[in-house]
């Protein structure tokens, strides 16, 4: 989530194409070898290698991969902060959308069905600018910036260009393993598990991994941690100083991913990193989700929203430029239900959150469409009345039946790909007699 809740509404209009069930038809990730170490100097440097194992899920064979070079993306290419040079035999290709995805020429081709590896070095130079991928005071945020391997699909190969004021990502699960080297004052807020931290010589040498995760990020800084359990689940909650903000704040995260998962299904990791900001982002974000990982203010429903994505995008997975409502809607509908003194949805009607000259604006709009329009739109209509329109559904068939329906979704596409038909199957499978033609109309979604 880039602009959370209610609270901080940021981006809106184009019809969207009917979805279909993912198919993956390219380079399908198997594990992600990190080895990095970062530098306070200026804004931070991040260098390092990387490794990436995939396998040839497409019906012939395979010559090139892409990779998404985010960090490149908020400045789009001027300045270019990271560069990347690919370890031999393989070569770097072509540059595309705004230096934000490089094609990778493989040495030879990878038959389909067959496995082949990518190495590669990198050096990502950090932002001042209070961002995801920027920094707030003296911690380095880090999201978005390691290199990740690009999807192809039924639907072709995504090449979707970076979101200022939403989200773009469309990666595919894998295992994460990294080393993270720093000076040893700092501390570093991750994905994935700490499999140890020791100190030598100055330094801190952090390891960390993750079975499956669709991305890698982190914030460095000069932290304190603050950790309690919730089940089996280690929360660690990150922030410059301690005080009331961080005890509500880690109080929250217990609650959010203990009343979630009673109802979703397990958490599916040991470890969650809490990074509390003392500010909003640039543009008012008020938080930012990633696999194991958030960045959010202080405030309860924040993070609560931002820990529901760890079952929306992160745990099941969509395409958030394409369908941005698929984890935002279900992340917020989650939100109003644990806040529900901050819910102000009519579920009669859910699009009377919107603004009457907003609503011509469908809830299956694309982030293209929500980036050239009105910063309030996909506040408006993706957050409120997208988690308005589930409560309406959950109105219309049952607590009961809404459960079973979220847990399908949860147990079907967990670590993969959901798209808008897919929930519209669910809901046909679970709610069969369920006119849901009206709550199409109602939800301003296409059939």
């Amino acid at each position: 989530m880039r602009a959370a809740l209610p609270i901080l509404l940021a981006l809106a209009f184009a019809p969207s194409a009917a979805a279909a069930p993912v198919t993956i038809r390219g380079a399908d990730p198997e594990a992600y070898t990190l080895d990095v170490r970062y530098s306070p100097r200026g804004a931070g440097v991040l260098t390092g290698s990387e490794r990436i194992e995939f396998v040839n899920r497409g019906p012939a064979a395979l010559d090139r991969v892409w990779l998404r070079l985010w960090a490149n993306g908020p400045d789009r290419c001027g300045p270019r902060r990271i560069r990347v040079e690919i370890d031999a035999p393989a070569t770097a290709g072509a540059q595309r959308v705004r230096c934000s995805a490089l094609e990778v020429r493989l040495p030879a081709p990878v038959a389909a069905g067959a496995r082949s590896a990518i190495s590669l070095r990198f050096r990502v130079r950090g932002r001042h600018r209070p961002d995801r991928f920027g920094r707030l005071g003296a911690t380095a945020m880090l999201g978005n910036v390691i290199p990740v391997l690009g999807v192809e699909d039924n639907r072709g190969l995504h090449m979707e260009p970076y979101a200022q004021l939403g989200e773009s990502f469309y990666s595919l699960a894998a295992r994460w393993d990294a080393v993270l080297r720093m000076p040893e004052r700092l501390q570093a807020a991750t994905t994935g598990a700490v499999v140890s931290d020791t100190t030598s010589g100055g330094e801190r040498t952090l390891r960390v991994s993750s079975p499956q995760a669709r991305d890698f990020g982190l914030a460095v800084g000069r932290l304190r941690v603050f950790e309690r359990t919730e089940g089996a689940v280690k929360v660690r909650v990150f922030a410059s100083r301690p005080g009331r903000r961080v005890r509500r704040s880690l109080r929250f995260a217990r609650r959010a991913l203990r009343l979630l998962g009673r109802r979703l299904g397990p958490y599916d990791s040991t470890e969650l990193d809490v990074v509390v900001m003392r500010r909003a982002f640039v543009g008012g974000g008020a938080g930012m989700e990633y696999p194991e990982l958030v960045f959010t203010i202080a405030a309860p429903e924040v993070v609560s929203h931002e820990v529901a994505h760890q079952w929306w995008y992160g745990l099941v997975g969509n395409n958030q430029f394409r369908e941005p409502w698929l984890d935002e809607s279900f992340a917020q509908y989650f939100t109003d239900r644990l806040h529900p003194r901050l819910n102000f949805c009519r579920p009669s009607r859910p699009y009377a959150l919107v603004a009457r000259r907003r609503r011509h604006f469908q809830l299956d709009s694309t982030m293209r469409v929500f980036e050239r329009s009105t910063p309030f739109a996909l506040g408006e209509v993706v957050y409120l009345a997208g988690s308005c329109a589930l409560q309406r559904l959950e109105s219309d068939i049952g607590r009961s039946r809404m459960t079973t329906l979220l847990q399908l979704l949860q147990s079907r596409f967990r670590h993969g790909v959901m798209t808008q038909s897919d929930v519209l199957g669910a809901i046909r499978e679970v709610a069969p007699n369920y006119a849901l033609r009206r709550w199409l109309r109602v939800a301003h979604l296409r059939p």
